[in-house]
């Protein structure tokens, strides 16, 4: 188990307050630097580019905030930043360069999963320890002791979706997905889960598709979809796909639900898909509009940094910053090693919930539902259960 594996480690290492970045796998150690220096890695370019921007400004914030009451270790924190385009090989070439670079101590950042697998390969190869806040592959983190995530797996966006169309009482259920590692994945998961669950939900998944990138013409899945008599369509594609399939849907049909992931919980996906967006509800850890203080005081900042609200993204990757911070002050050491083996022993209270990592370097999310109303996100509350309490009042 990971957590023993970080024991084993931690018996066997010499922590020092003054350790720079480095010194873990053969890295040099940095410990002349008067810095603490943390890299957040994302899409800065091309079709998702607002993902990656929006989340290095959400660590930017956790950055300042931290710099404001005196950094680290008495050291102030540099955030330097990297484009992986959000490809695999150019994230294979990013990561290649953050880990032989010894003044760099931590990672945060990459969109979607095959990107941050092919990232975290090299990055446990390496020894430097690296958080997501999007990637959902339920993989990812068993690359190894160096990987972790604060975001939700696909298994909890599938159980999210299943407790949104059995709350909402439909019957037929239709699935659009990229056809990509990460679309395949949470399809598999959609409807391996809606087997097992059987007759305790009435809801019958009729037609999954997949969709190339790219895609700007979805007539024919539409027709497909019709055809199917679909009542509620589930997508975890990113908004700039996904506006456009709603607003060519609604042109054919103004009643079917459309169901969405968190990457559509943006002013973007709003400003994209215009009217059309009405009545789109979507699963998310976190809500701007939360009257959680530390929320609201994330989300100002954000908003007079940004232009606008923070995404879900957002908050995760701002409270794996924190996380980051915190576990560099528990071991009174920036060493990549420490840091990595006091991530397992966080404990805080985030924007996005409870943070604290499991034994494979998972953050468990606990979701709240949001519906589109009037052009903006609204919270429907007390809907959205954790998988193991829905399970049980399945009675499953």
């Amino acid at each position: 188990m990971k957590k023993m594996l970080c024991a084993l480690l931690a018996g066997v290492m010499v922590l020092s307050s003054l350790a720079g970045c480095g010194g873990s796998k053969g890295a040099s150690s940095s410990n002349d630097s008067d810095e603490v220096t943390i890299a957040f890695v994302g899409p800065m370019t091309g079709d998702n580019a607002e993902y990656g921007q929006s989340m290095k400004a959400a660590v930017q914030i956790a950055v300042d905030e931290w710099n404001e009451k005196g950094g680290v270790l008495g050291k102030q924190i540099k955030l330097v930043d990297y484009d992986d385009a959000n490809t695999s090989e150019q994230a294979s070439s990013v990561a290649q360069k953050i880990t032989g670079d010894s003044s760099i101590c931590a990672v945060i950042g990459h969109f979607s999963s095959g990107v941050a697998m092919t990232a975290s390969e090299v990055y446990q190869e390496q020894g430097i320890p690296y958080i997501s806040g999007s990637a959902a592959h339920v993989d990812l983190t068993g690359i190894g002791d160096y990987i972790f995530r604060n975001n939700s797996v696909y298994e909890t966006d599938a159980n999210a979706m299943i407790q949104i169309v059995d709350y909402m009482g439909f019957k037929k259920i239709g699935i659009l997905n990229p056809n990509t590692d990460a679309g395949v994945s949470v399809t598999n998961e959609i409807e391996t889960m809606m087997e097992e669950y059987g007759d305790k939900i009435d809801a019958e998944l009729v037609l999954a598709e997949l969709y190339e990138d790219g895609t700007v013409d979805f007539s024919a899945t539409i027709s497909k979809f019709q055809e199917a008599g679909v009542e509620a369509i589930y997508s975890s594609g990113a908004y700039a796909q996904t506006a456009p399939f709603i607003q060519q849907y609604r042109e054919k049909d103004q009643n079917v639900q459309f169901i969405m992931s968190a990457s559509c919980f943006s002013q973007e996906f709003l400003d994209l898909a215009g009217d059309d967006a009405e009545g789109v509800v979507l699963a998310t850890s976190f809500f701007y509009e939360s009257d959680d203080e530390n929320v609201q005081a994330f989300s100002e900042k954000f908003k007079e940094a940004y232009g606008s609200e923070p995404s879900t993204f957002c908050g995760q990757v701002y409270d794996a910053a924190y996380a980051i911070f915190y576990a560099i002050e528990a071991g009174e050491s920036a060493d990549r090693e420490s840091i990595k083996d006091n991530l397992f022993n966080t404990d805080f209270q985030g924007v996005t919930g409870k943070i604290t990592f499991n034994e494979e370097g998972n953050c468990p999310k606990q979701q709240v539902l949001l519906k589109v109303e009037n052009g903006t996100y609204v919270e429907i509350p007390d809907v959205l259960l954790s998988q193991p309490d829905y399970e049980a009042q399945l009675g499953i």
